[in-house]
């Protein structure tokens, strides 16, 4: 085992903890956050092997912050390194422009906190494919359960040598061979197998490319209806999470609602009162491109996690503060 390590320096407003968490995916295989050491990981595989790809905070200037990252594993060279950081550019949405979406929060009564504490980069998997199988297992069940699918799942990805219990995601010949009786199972995905295995099969046969969407996603001329539509085209991804994975290729134009989201409205919004889609549409509609966001971060801020991250910054009690006039 060797490593080798790079810097990335990115523009502030930006923090590794506030992006790391700011989704469920990094109490999902193959990621995790080490609260003690302030470290983002995610167990990769480049060319046939596989590294733990370690990223924490370096230093934090007015204008930046510098990401240490390291990378480990047998035979690291240069070119795995920058294929490995290529792809956490994705991971943490380091490319995202948020400057639009900085200026929205800065006029709302509850999200003004954002920019503050370097919050806006969503996480994702580099991957698309992985993101539409993690997608599959948090359908129709609550994410203790879907966490448990999805690192069973995870499982199945080759080890990081000398230590067993660290898998590079499966790709998607590899969930094929373990097979519907092992999803149902091991995995215990119940009705969700069949929907996994024929978008892998897909996938592997080429009637779905998941890879290709980052692509189209960053032309201006592609719509979200096109995007959506290949989305919902994939067997079990229903309209919410074609809305989620849509924002994961960002654009937020698109409501993601499902039982989370009318609770989180009837919560803040709507003073108790169960509301419609159209409601929640309308409620949320001023926030134009930038709406699936913006009902994100509300719902995040009411997270232990995100409460936390905002005590740490030492704006605990602003969280309510009203719009700036």
């Amino acid at each position: 085992m060797n490593t080798k390590t790079t810097t990335l320096t990115i523009k502030q407003p930006f923090s590794l903890k506030a992006t790391a968490l700011s989704h469920g995916w990094h109490e999902c295989a193959p990621m995790s956050w080490c609260e003690g050491g302030r470290c983002f990981q995610v167990i990769e595989r480049e060319a046939k092997r596989v590294y733990r790809v370690s990223v924490t905070e370096r230093a934090r200037r007015p204008a930046t912050v510098q990401l240490a990252v390291s990378v480990e594993g047998h035979d690291v060279k240069d070119t795995i390194v920058a294929d490995i950081t290529a792809r956490l550019h994705s991971t943490l949405g380091l490319d995202s422009d948020l400057t639009e979406f900085h200026a929205i929060c800065a006029d709302h009564p509850t999200l003004h906190v954002v920019p503050k504490i370097g919050a806006g980069r969503g996480l994702r998997s580099a991957s698309m494919t992985e993101n539409v199988v993690k997608a599959l297992c948090a359908t129709n069940v609550n994410w203790t359960q879907a966490v448990k699918m999805i690192n069973r799942i995870g499982q199945l990805g080759p080890p990081l040598p000398h230590f067993v219990n660290l898998n590079a995601w499966p790709a998607p010949r590899e969930i094929l061979r373990a097979g519907e009786r092992y999803l149902k199972e091991v995995c215990r995905v119940g009705y969700r197998a069949e929907s996994i295995l024929e978008f892998c099969r897909d996938v592997c046969d080429g009637r779905v490319d998941p890879e290709e969407l980052d692509a189209r996603a960053a032309s201006p001329e592609v719509t979200s209806d096109e995007i959506l539509a290949r989305l919902r085209a994939i067997r079990g991804i229903g309209p919410s999470s074609a809305n989620y994975l849509l924002s994961f290729l960002g654009r937020h134009d698109r409501l993601s609602i499902d039982s989370a989201t009318v609770a989180h409205v009837a919560r803040t919004h709507t003073k108790g009162r169960k509301p419609s889609n159209g409601q929640i549409e309308k409620i949320y509609a001023k926030f134009g491109r930038w709406k699936n966001k913006c009902w994100w971060y509300e719902h995040w801020l009411t997270w232990e996690t995100g409460k936390q991250i905002v005590r740490e910054a030492g704006l605990d009690g602003t969280v309510a503060k009203g719009p700036r006039k």
